[in-house]
């Protein structure tokens, strides 16, 4: 506990810093940075030594591998000092209590039962109440039985909402500070929807696991959110902007992105370190080694199209860089979002959260496929019309009497 406690102390004391400033003025080639980089690294190597101490006097603290802390501490040092130690001064960072990450734990495991979901639920008794409530509500009642145990809520409810509520009720306490927050929780479980159900295809033994990681993906953002409020507010305030634009934005004002955060801090939570890397490399290129994060890395553009102004334009682009992508899995989009819609509604009015607009799931993927249609046409056309004059210079160069006498001709007047 006390080297715990002196490694948070070098990441947050001010009087700290001032002093490598003064340590800079008398060593000019060692920056501050560096200095600041060694501290920061220091006081995280003692605060997992603290904390690993901890566990072996016999506190009740959820353990770690030995990997998922070289894991942790390899995404420590991809951040910036600076970040690392307002984060860990943050009073509001985003944190994920046992209950809620045995709850995880849970829901990845094959072997795990509703009942044992509910009696880890039990143990947190808000939290029970909080889901006996929602399941009583009028958007899930349909019976004049009322639910009465924590069991009874997780069937009515269905574990994909269960998982949404016990994350929201612990990472989304604090009261949204503007519709760019609403659009991010829309986005998350829009995410996580829109993998499971790409799972249910590709991969359905991973569906659960997809959803989780795809409902995670932007942890980041409300880390950077409780941190940094005001540029975050700046930053997000145009909440149709697609995250592979918000991610170059985000490099450019804090020197690394979401899912770089979001992945140290479900390290830091001790979330499973494959969960961790879907998490980090959530927003990458489509093809991946893993048919589920293949899915959870479609899900976000997908959300993304959904959520946007222009639907159409950007699902007939996503569409096409899928079909351009070499040995990507044949996807129905058209059932994924019959599917996606009706469940999307329910789990919003159950947390009480703006419901996206309504889409039509048919009509936009019609209209979608006709612009890819209409650009592939067009592409086409100009390819052939390309080749066209390619083929003319050709046989013009060839001629013996042609082109080529008429370049000389002029050659020879310059």
């Amino acid at each position: 506990m006390i080297l715990e406690q002196l490694g948070r102390l070098l990441l947050t004391s001010e009087s700290i810093y001032s002093d490598l400033q003064s340590i800079n003025r008398s060593f000019p080639t060692i920056t501050t940075s560096t200095l600041a980089g060694y501290m920061v690294n220091l006081g995280h190597h003692l605060m997992m030594a603290g904390s690993y101490a901890t566990k072996c006097a016999g506190d009740n603290v959820t353990k770690t591998s030995t990997k998922d802390e070289a894991l942790y501490v390899m995404l420590t040092e991809a951040l910036p000092g600076f970040l690392i130690s307002d984060f860990l001064k943050c009073q509001r960072l985003p944190s994920l209590p046992s209950i809620a990450l045995r709850i995880l734990r849970l829901t990845q495991s094959s072997k795990a039962t509703i009942n044992d979901v509910a009696d880890t639920i039990e143990h947190d008794p808000a939290l029970t109440a909080r889901l006996i409530s929602l399941a009583n509500s009028v958007h899930h009642t349909r019976s004049a039985n009322s639910t009465q145990t924590c069991l009874e809520a997780i069937q009515r409810l269905g574990l994909d909402a269960t998982l949404t509520v016990v994350l929201s009720f612990n990472l989304f306490q604090h009261p949204s500070k503007g519709p760019q927050h609403t659009h991010i929780w829309q986005r998350s479980i829009l995410s996580a929807l829109i993998a499971r159900q790409l799972a249910e295809q590709a991969c359905p033994k991973q569906a659960g696991n997809a959803f989780t990681a795809a409902l995670l993906q932007d942890i980041g953002i409300l880390a950077l959110s409780a941190t940094y409020p005001e540029q975050v507010d700046e930053l997000y305030i145009d909440s149709a902007i697609p995250h592979a634009r918000l991610i170059e934005e985000e490099q450019r004002y804090f020197g690394c992105d979401h899912t770089v955060i979001g992945a140290w801090l479900a390290a830091k939570w001790g979330i499973p370190s494959a969960m961790v890397n879907t998490i980090r490399f959530s927003h990458a290129g489509y093809t991946s080694d893993s048919l589920m994060e293949t899915c959870v890395r479609i899900s976000g553009p997908t959300a993304d199209a959904c959520l946007s102004r222009a639907p159409e334009e950007q699902l007939a682009t996503l569409l096409y860089d899928l079909s351009t992508t070499s040995g990507m899995p044949s996807f129905s989009f058209k059932s994924v979002l019959q599917e996606v819609q009706p469940k999307m509604e329910l789990i919003a009015k159950t947390l009480m959260i703006d419901t996206p607009v309504a889409i039509d799931p048919k009509e936009l993927l019609e209209n979608a496929q006709q612009l890819l249609l209409n650009h592939t046409l067009v592409l086409n056309s100009r390819r052939e019309a390309q080749s066209k004059a390619l083929n003319m210079l050709r046989k013009g160069y060839s001629a013996p009497n042609g082109l080529n006498k008429q370049i000389a001709f002029k050659k020879l007047n310059k």
